[in-house]
């Protein structure tokens, strides 16, 4: 740390921000439970804030544009405060500097504030926003504060406001190239009442159809309790400077002449700068706050008004939003010697809950139901090729896809039992007969059963507004509509929000809402196993019911088809033989017979319409087998037969070239690993006759003496044809297997993976590579009619014959899975320094590259070949796979060479200098010394969404209590707490303490000063009971064990 930037009271400073390297972020988002949340995004430019809106990009209220543009743009189009004394103006926060100024930013998990410190001038001006918590307004909360330096009395006039509002109906992306034709519908309402109300007129499409809005964006400004009426024409700020560099105007004339005039409220883009003539006294702070959102309609608006002007109020918000984001990363607090790491995982963990949501669970006798809140689709200024959706809305939710969200769940369960098996079962259940899985996963909704007694159960929960109410539960609906419209509609419940949904989501069934997306990526589902194992963590005495008992598993069902090899392998209008069109994208026939939802979930179901059910473990193997059958002609990695590449998406051109990825098969073998040592329990499979009939016939072309190219052809046929098989329907779900029954299988499918990753690791000097493609040495084409037949994809379609196996350079990604499940301490040891030896390992940032060098590698191997070295995913530290590299470490066993690695891996322990940003907060990638320009070398780009999140709370969950934190000894729930923790990380006390599944403060005191990963003794337990009742024992076993996971242990310490 340096005096530039620091960590003070929670706050991450930051010296001159405008200064240093560029960077963006964003608040949260979060506007707790009963609150509409807003999207705003910030740079350390300007003052700040660039960018903001509700719901999505298509509803900005001040422009999104991506990052670069923004730091080009923010000092103009933004924010703006101006102070004219002595007939001077001058801009705070500028991008002109007076001499003897000085500039700071704080940045909070949830908010941030700038300030100005200007000796020559005599004033402070500091600026804070966040976002206006449990409302039924989504909007900015914006306070200046002005304050004397000088010691005497002074009077100037001041303009303070944003230089774009933006009316509600603007779509961004129309803005942007129509902005012109646009304002001819841009109009301004509510002057009247001192709170602009901007809105188009009608809706802009070119139909027949034309409608109005009621919907608008707002700005409302008050100081001293006083509501200020604001300048909403950019005319009588800027004058004749149209670039809004300068207040021309405002210079001009005197805030009572500017008054006087008139403001055009039409037709132009519009502003909103409240004035002020102010006078302060010596040593004086004036403030004044400013709240800029969106609103359902004007009566609602103005209805707040009153209340919304007054100082109490807002800094009671301020403190609910702090209040709000603090409840929920209590979940992770801890107390190490290092407060840096201790903030650094409360970020992880609120940035992970924004990608994954957090797990609301509504209790009741007949069931639970958990329903995750606060996510949305990572998109931001440096993500601006991603449309996210944060809903605007109580109990708010918002879309992801599918990779994102399971990997980023994986923690749940040990932050919060009561989640239970849901995730297992959301995500298993998006499993498709033939192994793949929709991309986009959706807020789910609810639907009352059928037969439930709409009438009665609407009676019972609600005062008034009856009609109303049984409208909303005659269809889907969520949480977040019943507790919007009942405070819409001024309907009230004798219940509190939480037992009102308990009370009626007892009466619904939940909907796992899904669609297809836009392609089937390799390794979606290698996250399910992980899901499973966190359960299992925290629940070993629910295994059986877990794997055997619950049979509401579904099949997803996608309205797009995987193609036949004959369908798919083309040649090029060069001659070269690739796979192209592997998807067959609506496929109509199946569509219309089916009746299926294009956009929506779409379940499979048998012959007689009814959906396909099973258990966990028969959708386990079913997904197994199928990636099995999925093998290259190698017998090494998984193709990459369906469009799409695995985890690294940029390698996207790897499936035309017949790529596969050795990392899946690292986790094929894992889940097979388990699904071997589960398949000695009793239980059994349901499964679709076809699957069965499909496994019986490859497993014959195992037994068989058949090989290499034989056995992959052999097999790629059988796949086919199950597909086609299963395409619509299938005949039954009955065919019921004993889970022994496959015990042999399941070994041969082990050995032969096995036996693949041999053959891998001997291909890399000792380096398990990642990529590998075919090229098609032997083909040959398919006629019709005397002539090539043409495909789908508009080439000529050939039959491959042989292919020659060709090894991308060595990436990061396969090695790092494989120490996850390797037991060979000397093998993982060996691994570790061979990677550490190659180009992967950035020497002089000592940090873990994607991978070596690429540029001997064609461009049809992807973008990442197209993008500068050590940028994005090509050859930079890629901050996701660098985590998963080091969990591996950790995971492994090689502990002393994890804590020797995150002392320059890990964000929270970098030089800010260098990292450019706050070291509380992640990024996508940092440039590495490969990239060409030295300037960004060891900065840090794509702020916080990251796969990281997740894989350094797992990490923490590793370093605090171990990978199995119960366990059964003699059929007794068992306490097994594993701690990996260097003697360092222990306070001046001797203790690190934390919370433990979300509820129990854990302490370890370890007097001796011990690596907790060395040979260490419990000597005893103290607990502390939510009761009060104090308790010493050696072990914590049965009762006591079952009430520390019930949250009812309040404190225990162990004692080392």
């Amino acid at each position: 740390m340096t005096k530039e930037y620091y960590l003070e009271n929670e706050e991450f400073v930051i010296n001159d921000y405008d200064l240093k390297k560029t960077f963006s972020s964003f608040l949260p988002g979060l506007a707790g439970k009963k609150g509409i949340p807003l999207w705003a995004f910030y740079v350390n430019r300007g003052q700040g804030l660039c960018s903001f809106g509700v719901e999505n990009k298509d509803n900005p209220i001040l422009e999104f544009s991506p990052a670069v543009t923004a730091y080009q743009n923010v000092s103009r189009v933004g924010f703006r405060t101006f102070a004219k004394m002595d007939g001077q103006v001058y801009e705070f926060f500028g991008s002109e500097r007076c001499e003897n100024t000085t500039r700071k930013m704080h940045i909070k998990r949830g908010q941030f504030k700038i300030t100005e410190e200007n000796r020559r001038l005599g004033l402070m001006v500091q600026v804070t926003y966040f976002g206006l918590p449990n409302d039924n307004l989504a909007a900015i909360m914006r306070k200046v504060e002005i304050t004397d330096l000088s010691g005497a009395p002074r009077s100037f006039e001041l303009l303070d406001g944003i230089s774009q509002i933006l009316p509600f109906g603007t779509p961004n992306a129309l803005f942007k190239e129509m902005s012109n034709l646009l304002r001819s519908w841009m109009d301004v309402f509510n002057m009247e009442n001192q709170v602009p109300f901007f809105k188009m007129r009608s809706t802009t499409s070119d139909s027949a159809e034309v409608g109005t809005l009621d919907k608008g964006n707002f700005y409302l400004s008050f100081a001293n309790e006083r509501l200020i009426t604001p300048i909403v024409d950019g005319e009588l700020v800027f004058g004749h400077d149209n670039s809004m560099t300068t207040p021309v105007s405002f210079a001009r004339y005197s805030l009572a002449e500017l008054a006087q005039r008139e403001q055009v409220t039409a037709n132009k883009i519009p502003v909103g700068f409240t004035p002020v003539d102010l006078t302060l006294g010596a040593n004086e702070t004036f403030t004044l706050r400013t709240i800029i959102g969106h609103a359902h309609d004007v009566d609602l608006l103005n209805a707040k008004v009153a209340t919304m002007v007054s100082s109490a109020y807002f800094d009671e918000k301020e403190r609910e939003s702090e209040t709000v984001i603090n409840e929920l990363v209590k979940d992770v607090a801890c107390q190490t010697a290092n407060p840096l790491f201790d903030e650094y995982i409360k970020q992880n963990y609120l940035d992970n809950i924004l990608r994954g949501g957090y797990p609301l669970v509504f209790e009741s006798e007949e069931k639970n139901h958990v329903y995750h809140v606060f996510s949305r689709k990572h998109g931001d200024l440096e993500r601006d090729y991603n449309f996210f959706n944060v809903a605007p809305e109580y109990f708010s939710q918002g879309n992801g896809n599918f990779r994102d969200v399971c990997q980023n769940r994986r923690v749940d369960s040990l932050f919060n039992p009561k989640v239970g098996d849901f995730n297992v079962l959301l995500f298993a259940s998006l499993i498709q007969l033939d192994g793949y899985n929709p991309l986009g996963v959706n807020g789910s909704t609810f639907e009352l059963v059928k037969g439930t007694d709409i009438h009665a159960l609407v009676e019972a929960n609600f005062v008034n507004g009856h009609d109303v109410m049984r409208d909303v539960l005659a269809g889907k609906f969520t949480p977040g509509v019943i507790i919007n419209t009942m405070a819409n509609q001024a309907i009230t419940s004798n219940f509190d929000d939480m037992t009102l949904l308990a009370n009626l989501l007892k009466h619904a069934d939940q909907n796992i809402e899904a669609s297809f997306g836009e392609g089937f990526w390799v390794d979606h589902w290698t996250y399910i196993l992980d899901l499973v194992e966190a359960h299992l963590a925290v629940n070993p005495d629910t295994k059986q019911a877990l794997l055997f008992d619950n049979h509401d598993y579904k099949y997803y069902s996608s309205p797009v088809t995987v193609l036949p090899r004959d369908e798919k392998t083309v040649i090029t209008k060069s001659g070269e033989v690739r796979r192209y069109g592997s998807l067959m994208h609506n496929d109509d026939e199946k569509i219309k017979r089916l009746g299926m939802d294009v956009k929506g979930s779409n379940w499979a179901v048998d012959s007689h319409g009814d959906v396909l059910k099973t258990n966990l473990f028969s959708k386990l193997f079913t997904l197994a087998f199928n990636k099995f059958t999925t093998l290259d002609p190698e017998g090494i990695g998984i193709e990459m037969e369906s469009d799409k590449p695995g985890w690294n998406d940029a390698m996207n051109g790897l499936p035309g070239l017949f790529g596969s990825g050795v990392s899946e098969s690292v986790e094929l073998l894992r889940l097979v690993t388990f699904l071997q040592q589960e398949a000695q329990a009793q239980g059994a499979m349901r499964l679709p006759a076809e699957f069965t009939e499909y496994v019986a016939k490859v497993d014959a072309v195992l037994n068989s003496e058949t090989s290499g190219f034989a056995y992959w052809d052999a097999v790629s046929s059988l796949r086919e044809s199950y597909r086609d098989a299963v395409r619509f329907t299938v005949v039954s779900n009955d065919e019921h297997v004993n889970v022994s029954d496959v015990t042999a299988l399941l070994g041969k499918m082990a050995a032969k993976l096995e036996q693949g990753l041999e053959k891998a690791q001997a291909l890399c000097d000792g380096v398990l590579p990642t990529f590998l493609y075919f090229e098609a040495t032997q083909h040959q084409p398919i006629m019709e009619d005397g002539a090539a037949k043409i495909g789908h994809y508009g080439l000529p379609l050939t039959k491959v014959e042989a292919f020659k196996l060709h090894v991308l350079p060595r990436f990061l990604e396969a090695p790092a899975r494989m120490l996850k499940i390797s037991t060979d301490m000397e093998a993982n040891r060996a691994a570790y320094g061979k990677i550490k030896a190659t180009e992967i390992y950035d020497q002089q940032l000592g940090q873990f590259k994607t991978s070596e060098c690429l540029n001997e590698m064609s461009l049809e191997i992807g973008r990442a070949r197209a993008f500068t070295k050590g940028w994005l995913e090509r050859e930079s530290n890629f901050l996701h796979m660098n985590y998963k590299f080091l969990l591996g470490l950790l995971k492994s066993g090689m502990h002393q060479e994890f804590f020797n690695e995150i002392q320059t891996n890990l964000v929270c322990f970098m030089d800010p200098e260098v990292y450019g940003r706050s070291i509380l907060e992640n990024s996508s990638f940092i440039a590495p010394t490969c990239n060409p320009d030295p300037m960004v070398h060891g900065q840090g780009f794509v702020a916080r969404l990251s796969g990281s999140t997740v894989e350094m709370l797992h990490m923490w969950t590793l370093m605090m209590f171990g990978d199995k934190p119960f366990i059964m000894q003699n059929d007794a729930l068992t306490l097994n707490l594993q701690p990996a923790l260097p003697a360092e990380f222990f306070d001046a006390n001797n203790e690190v303490s934390f919370c433990f599944l979300g509820s129990t403060k854990v302490t370890y005191v370890n007097s001796a000063r011990v690596n907790t990963f060395d040979a260490f003794n419990v000597s005893e337990y103290e607990l502390t009971f939510a009761n009060g009742e104090r308790k010493v024992v050696n072990s914590v076993i049965g009762e006591d064990a079952q009430a520390l996971r019930r949250g009812d242990v309040a404190e225990l310490r162990v004692i080392f």
